[in-house]
């Protein structure tokens, strides 16, 4: 009877697993304590839980209750992961003893240990991207189909209910492309920043690709399709960074595809990919000047837009630097970094926002011990995988979520979003949880 009612709160654990999956990429939240910092965006600041949120509670209670109806050991292996995620975790912890704001301090480190519980979860309980396979193309299908929507209607889609922003690409604030006489919104999607939906879709994208490459049921062609859309949304999100995301994960895939020769599947990809392009071809040929305003550096839009980005990322990562300076040991506090800099900086120039690295980013908030854990969390698994190579089986799966695995870490070298926001945390973390159970199901070590 016992083992029964586990089977049952196991089940009910997947399918909110799932359901955190599909609302990883929603904004839709409620404001648990309101602390504004004016000018600093209010979500730094303020107390939130997300729609995500909800199920990852759930998640790691349902789980808990299989654990007292069937008791069995916990696996943390591979430790060469497990114990960096643990030591940020404690050290994101202690930074509150002497943190900027020591209550967000608290709120952020409650929200890396709900993270962690979710780590360990999907090592133990998620064999590998397969189980990810229908909650991810979901996410793609409701994502793309509001993104896409937005920008051919250049304005929200009415969707305030559930979490969507109200869009004007004349409005200041508004993430827009501009070629110097035609501006044009970004697809924002259920999120909020275009960043974030691209970012989102391109882990996404590249988790169905092995979904696609794996299976010849009837579903590819569907499967095709849904790729091709979230290809769609991708470029109309004009994120550069989620861009080359998608990008570093695919050549990474089709090389260990080849080393390991695996051709079919190589064919598999270079197919898919091709047949995406086809659909994707005629809206970039439509948006040509605002993919060179986005790729070219010399664009006329430089002026307008592109060449603030430059400075102002030089100068968040200048005050943020300084911040790790003054505080090397346990950091300012977590989520504290853009607090800290409008407390320093009272005339900056730009918004208050974290670096767009996201390892200067743990430095600055947590010290140098927990910047290396977080270095320690970013290389291990490509160490572990070189040091074990003709001891792991290289199949679709550890392959796949290899370059879900760099795809993230990609991101961090552009943006913040997979260190402070809940969207990007998720995939932060869930890539490390998949990319653990995979590698320890995959090896011999």
């Amino acid at each position: 009877m016992r083992h029964r009612i586990a089977a049952v709160f196991h089940a009910l654990a997947r399918l909110a697993f799932g359901a955190t999956i599909v609302l990883i990429p929603f904004r839709w939240r409620i404001i648990i304590a309101a602390r504004p910092f004016p000018p600093v965006f209010r979500d730094y600041s303020d107390f939130l839980f997300f729609a995500s949120d909800w199920f990852v509670l759930a998640t790691l209670a349902l789980w808990t209750l299989t654990y007292f109806f069937e008791p069995r050991r916990l696996r943390f292996t591979p430790l060469f992961l497990t114990i960096p995620i643990a030591g940020l975790t404690v050290i994101g912890t202690a930074s509150a003893v002497s943190s900027f704001d020591p209550a967000l301090s608290i709120y952020h480190s409650t929200r890396l240990l709900a993270l962690f519980g979710l780590y360990l979860f999907v090592l133990n309980e998620i064999g590998s991207l397969r189980d990810i396979y229908l909650p991810m193309g979901c996410a793609v299908f409701v994502q793309s189909a509001v993104g896409i929507g937005q920008v051919f209607q250049q304005r929200s889609l009415g969707l305030l209910s559930i979490g969507e922003l109200l869009l004007n690409p004349e409005w200041k604030g508004i993430s827009t492309v501009w070629t110097g006489t035609t501006l044009s919104l970004r697809a924002y999607g259920l999120t909020d920043h275009p960043n974030i939906l691209g970012g989102c879709l391109a882990v996404a994208l590249l988790s169905i690709a092995v979904w696609y490459a794996s299976t010849h049921s009837a579903w590819r062609a569907l499967i095709a399709s849904l790729v091709a859309l979230g290809a769609l949304a991708l470029l109309l999100t004009f994120s550069r960074s989620a861009w080359l995301a998608l990008g570093t994960g695919a050549l990474l895939g089709v090389f260990l595809f080849l080393a390991t020769r695996q051709t079919r599947l190589v064919i598999d990809w270079v197919a898919l990919g091709f047949a995406s392009a086809i659909v994707v071809a005629p809206f970039a040929w439509q948006d040509a000047g605002f993919l060179a305003v986005r790729l070219d550096p010399n664009a006329p839009s430089l002026f307008n837009g592109q060449a603030r980005a430059v400075v102002e990322r030089a100068a968040l990562n200048a005050a943020t630097l300084e911040i790790f300076a003054q505080h090397p040991l346990l950091g300012a506090g977590l989520g504290t970094t853009p607090l800290v800099i409008r407390a320093t900086h009272p005339d900056f120039a730009f918004d208050y926002q974290p670096a767009h690295l996201v390892l200067l980013d743990v430095a600055a908030e947590t010290g140098v011990i927990g910047a290396l854990f977080y270095l320690a969390a970013m290389t291990a698994p490509w160490i572990a995988l070189w040091r074990n190579r003709s001891r792991v089986t290289f199949s679709p799966a550890l392959i796949g979520v290899s370059g879900v695995l760099l795809a993230v870490t990609v991101i961090g070298f552009f943006d913040y979003y997979t260190w402070l926001l809940i969207p990007g945390r998720l995939l932060q973390w869930l890539s490390w949880g998949l990319w653990g159970a995979t590698f320890s199901g995959a090896s011999n070590v």
